[in-house]
């Protein structure tokens, strides 16, 4: 049974995100005329900065790519064998619209694809990994196959970079009438939309097969706390 939720859990967020990522045709036009400079596709300063690292990489992958934001200003900041990878086939679509956009569809190879694509990578194939706000949106369970998928397929030394909402702590959530299941899943009609965890937890969970490089605090525009979380790990030796 426990099974069979977390499939169900996985299957709702696919759709929820599709959803969430369709287009319209007016849209499409819209992202092929925007003005801005790929410098401003990332949410914040911080996690600009994190996804222009990975331009130094020679191989890397975006994992729950959305609109490929990272896998853009990976591969204008240097990178030539970027993977931008979604299980949302509209978010894969918007991708290659905005890698249209910015000249930077040569280097980025889209795949609408999820955990079992990514247990059939090989291992050792990437030097770099970039996954934001993905592993505290699906299940437990999926969020810790998906580190150590990343890790057994990240080469020796590898870096992977980590964007995750912020802690909501029962309290919190009470004061908001929101309802936390198992003390920290927090469901919106029916699906899935945070798995909460403490910085502490994290990193615990991580430690397993990275090393903690630094742990960065960073907000979305609009957002006058800088709650949510940025990890820069590394993948030990031995995973």
């Amino acid at each position: 049974m426990k099974r069979e939720s977390i499939e169900r859990d996985n299957q709702k967020l696919i759709e929820f995100w599709n959803q969430a990522f369709a287009l319209s045709e007016e849209q499409k036009t819209e992202i092929m005329n925007l003005q801005e400079d790929w410098k401003e596709l990332a949410p914040s300063e911080k996690l600009f900065q994190a996804a222009c690292s990975l331009g130094q990489r020679k191989k890397v992958l975006d994992f729950g790519c959305g609109t490929a934001w990272a896998a853009i200003i990976a591969a204008k900041s240097g990178c030539t064998d970027v993977t931008a990878a979604d299980a949302a086939p509209a978010a894969v679509q918007a991708g290659r619209l905005y890698a249209m956009r910015y000249d930077a569809a040569d280097w980025i190879r889209f795949e609408c694809a999820g955990l079992s694509w990514l247990k059939s990578i090989p291992s050792e194939t990437y030097d770099g990994i970039i996954c934001s706000n993905v592993l505290d949106v699906v299940p437990p369970e999926t969020a810790e196959e998906i580190i150590r998928e990343a890790a057994r397929i990240l080469r020796p030394d590898g870096s992977m970079i980590v964007g995750l909402n912020y802690y909501l702590s029962p309290e919190a959530a009470a004061a908001r009438e929101m309802e936390l299941a198992e003390g920290n899943l927090l469901y919106m009609d029916g699906v899935l939309r945070l798995v909460s965890r403490t910085d502490e937890e994290w990193t615990h969970i991580f430690s397993h097969r990275f090393t903690l490089e630094r742990l960065e605090h960073f907000s979305w525009p609009g957002e006058a706390k800088e709650l949510r979380r940025l990890f820069r790990l590394r993948r030990k030796a031995a995973v």
